[in-house]
């Protein structure tokens, strides 16, 4: 029997967070998949209370975050024709969100996927970082970011971001995602000013004895007045493909993370689409 996918979903009541339930939910019913929605709760705990009163509160906290989540879970199926097949929800506590959520994919290995909505960023944030930036960069699972403005429709199309660098071997991981969910598999380059593009016909012949799947590639010029995250940003916006897939290198320091952000951080702050983003090796 095929092993069942896991996708958690972190949601914090906001609009944003009911995108991510929606594309949750639609992935769901695409594929065997059980979905866990997860709220992280801060409880603050005041100095002169007694271990009786703190935890006397706490459980009412508990039982309040509890019901909020269901009500909140329920009034975004009410809203919707898809339900998910399989589903159970989980309170964590934790003064910071992302370090809990790390914590919980850590202790839970059979996770395949988190699915976040996403919000974008002001500027303050976009220095100090987002959930969802902070996560993508921490994580060693699969991150979906899904901005608030998605709405539901069928997973049909899949296209991978690649600097063709390493397509062959990342190829793999994207089919085995988009295969039991019956999407086509597009590659995307953006060439730079100068750049001989190899040939199409070769490249899919070669892709295919690799990947054991057909795919399509298209080549669009990159703006060198904008970067790369920017064109990808704006790309995406004309193909609107159902999910960009991107790699991204997680090995970095922190201030390599704060000066320079990735291309799929800076994405996932200003999706326009849907947007996946793999661990890179190196």
């Amino acid at each position: 029997m095929k092993k069942k996918m896991h996708i958690l979903v972190p949601t914090d009541f906001s609009p944003a967070s009911r995108a991510g339930i929606r594309f949750a939910i639609q992935w769901s019913q695409q594929q065997n998949a059980h979905l866990t929605f997860v709220h992280v709760m801060h409880i603050v705990r005041p100095t002169r209370w007694t271990d009786k009163q703190y935890d006397t509160f706490a459980a009412s906290e508990r039982a309040l975050y509890t019901k909020k989540l269901r009500a909140f879970i329920a009034d975004i199926q009410r809203r919707q024709p898809l339900r998910p097949k399989s589903w159970s929800l989980v309170l964590l506590e934790g003064f910071n969100a992302d370090l809990a959520l790390i914590d919980y994919c850590r202790e839970h290995p059979g996770i395949g996927l988190v699915c976040m909505g996403t919000k974008g960023a002001n500027r303050t944030r976009r220095i100090f970082g987002t959930n969802t930036g902070n996560f993508i960069l921490q994580s060693d699972k699969p991150v979906i970011a899904v901005p608030a403005t998605y709405r539901r429709k069928p997973i049909s199309r899949v296209t991978y971001a690649s600097d063709l660098a390493d397509a062959a071997r990342e190829l793999k991981q994207v089919v085995a995602l988009a295969g039991p969910l019956h999407a086509k598999v597009g590659i995307l380059h953006l060439t730079e000013t100068g750049e001989t593009t190899p040939d199409p016909e070769t490249l899919k012949k070669l892709w295919k004895k690799e990947a054991g799947r057909n795919v399509t590639i298209e080549f669009r010029k990159a703006d060198p007045a904008v970067s790369i995250a920017k064109n990808l940003q704006q790309t995406a916006r004309t193909l609107q493909p159902s999910l960009l897939i991107l790699f991204s290198n997680r090995r970095r320091t922190f201030f390599q993370s704060l000066l320079y952000p990735s291309n799929a951080e800076r994405l996932a702050v200003a999706a326009t689409v849907p947007l996946l983003v793999l661990g890179k090796e190196g």
